[in-house]
């Protein structure tokens, strides 16, 4: 009978070890009335926030540093290393905020629905829904152009400005000059990736999706087609993720190989990336994917969860919201990354399923009652 006890309590020492790589630490949680519309950090791990009709500064440890009323929904945000938050709003302005005060705004012609900054906050960029593009030094529109009939993402590098619009992708100089454009399909997002530029195509059906990337000059490196419309891309410059509705969340690397590719049961909102860690939001769930493709972490919100992202400081960040109108709010949480290891050895496999979570829990609590069962019998 001791034998037997001793087993069990083995066993479940021997899965304590998974059970908290299931369960990074919380560190820190702020909430506020309203909705995140958009979500910023810097390289220092300050978070920008577009809180409702506020524009919003988060100390990386999660304490507010200000919060100033905006003119309009905030719908974009980008944030300098020098914490300037640049805030796009519904009600077509554009807002450059520095502690705690108004540094510049603008009215433009529409939403302004994307924006990007330089790191030192000289030089600024906004797309409204109007497929305009302005372009701000110091504050002072330098100038604007029209590029198609809405434009969804727009991106400084270096003295280029990339821009996505439903007119394709275009690469215009930061005096105003365009360079080059493609006209593959309608553009949503563009990044970039060491020396590559990445764009994903989405048509007005959102029937599929597909990201292509391209060298400095436009040459065609690679694409990748899926079947539905890819929401969220996201990259740290060593891989990309790619989530949507299409039944998965896929890492790539810069060559545009698989390096895995894990199911997902829900549609998928935001995707984020470090190291080959991939965190991943769809409905009210949260997951986190290890360099090998397992999922380690999951956690079900009280809320839709519509934002992840890495900070620069170690954690990981998940944003779940309600849009009740009487009863609207928003809470951003911080968790650790160092808890949650991978629990299977990586292989050099290029593809992977992820291991699933709601298994190893059950396996867990099964191990559980075997132990209360044979200390009830002794």
């Amino acid at each position: 009978m001791k034998s037997q006890t001793f087993v069990a309590i083995a066993l479940i020492l021997l899965l304590l070890p998974y059970a908290s790589a299931l369960e990074p630490s919380h560190l820190w949680s702020y909430s506020d009335t309203c909705a995140v519309f958009s979500m910023a950090l810097n390289e220092n791990g300050t978070i920008g926030l577009a809180f409702g009709y506020y524009a919003e500064l988060l100390s990386p440890n999660g304490k507010l540093l200000w919060k100033v009323p905006t003119r309009g929904i905030a719908y974009s945000s980008t944030l300098s290393d020098d914490d300037i938050l640049l805030i796009g709003t519904e009600g077509r302005w554009v807002q450059a905020f520095k502690d705690g005060k108004v540094l510049w705004e603008m009215n433009l012609r529409e939403a302004v629905v994307s924006v990007s900054i330089s790191q030192n906050g000289s030089v600024a960029v906004a797309g409204d829904a109007s497929g305009r593009v302005y372009l701000f030094r110091n504050g002072k529109l330098a100038w604007e152009k029209r590029l198609g009939n809405y434009t969804w993402s727009v991106l400084l590098w270096g003295n280029k400005v990339l821009v996505g619009s439903d007119s394709g992708l275009w690469v215009i100089s930061s005096s105003g000059q365009p360079l080059w454009r493609t006209n593959l399909g309608p553009v949503r997002k563009v990044l970039v990736v060491q020396n590559e530029i990445v764009a994903l195509l989405v048509p007005q059906s959102e029937l599929w999706s597909e990201l292509v990337a391209f060298d400095e000059n436009g040459k065609v490196l690679w694409k990748k087609k899926f079947s539905g419309y890819a929401r969220a891309v996201d990259t740290d410059g060593k891989g990309i993720a790619v989530a949507g509705n299409f039944g998965n969340v896929t890492l790539f690397a810069l060559d545009g190989r698989a390096i895995y590719s894990v199911p997902l049961i829900g549609y998928a909102y935001d995707v984020g990336t470090r190291d080959n860690y991939t965190l991943v939001s769809y409905g009210k769930t949260a997951e986190l994917v290890a360099p090998n493709g397992t999922v380690v972490w999951f956690q079900r919100f009280n809320g839709t969860a519509y934002h992840v992202a890495f900070s620069p400081k170690g954690y990981f960040l998940t944003e779940y919201s309600s849009h009740d109108v009487q009863n609207c709010y928003s809470v951003i949480e911080a968790w650790s990354l160092g808890e949650a290891q991978p629990t299977v050895t990586p292989t050099e496999k290029t593809e992977e399923i992820g291991f699933n979570p709601y298994v190893g829990l059950s396996l867990l609590l099964t191990i559980l009652l075997l132990g209360v069962l044979l200390w009830r019998k002794r």
